[in-house]
Parts: C-alpha cells; structure tokens; sequence
C-alpha cells in the first residue's frame, strides 16, 4: 500500500520466508510466483496444459492445507512457495499455520 511501484501480468518474483527467534538461526525457504492476469492465464493454460495444472494444484494446497488465500492472478512456480519445514532435509515434519 503506498508504493507507487507498477506490477504487471508477467512479473516474476522471489519470495523468502526466513523465520527467527531470539536466540536461534531459523532457515530460508525462497521459491517464485508469477504474477498473471486472465489473459496470460488463459495462455498457459492452452499452451502449457502440464504446467497450468502444476501451478493449480500448488495453488490448492496452498489454500487447503497452509491456509494462505492468494489471488487468483498470483500463481505458484516452485512446491515450497508458503511452505516451510523447520529441519528442511527432515521430510517428515512442517509448519502449519492455524488461525
């Protein structure tokens, strides 16, 4: 809010999240989203059936199980978009936010 910076369907952009507490190092999880409008969604979709459905079904988990509502025009490139484990090579632990 406030920024007078221009965003457009198309954009890429890193994400990081990099939790700490007093006293601990945390770990970074970076990954990428791109931004899309309908039209550039449209494209991959018809273009790119197998990405479009990877992307839809990031997108999913990313509501259904982190609880992160994004837009619709923000769509998820990497699985660990959101997502954090604590001990990242652990596979059998994650983070869930509950609200």
């Amino acid at each position: 809010e406030g920024s007078s910076e221009i965003l457009k369907s198309g954009m890429i952009f890193q994400i990081d999240i990099i939790p700490g507490r007093p006293g601990m190092s945390g770990v970074s999880c970076e990954s990428t989203v791109l931004l899309a409008d309908a039209e550039l969604r449209d494209e991959i979709r018809l273009k790119h059936p197998r990405l479009w459905e990877r992307m839809i079904s990031r997108a999913a988990y990313i509501r259904r199980e982190l609880g992160i509502r994004p837009g619709e025009a923000l769509l998820p490139m990497c699985g660990g978009a959101g997502y954090m484990r604590p001990f990242m090579l652990d596979k059998g632990r994650a983070l869930r936010l509950s609200r």
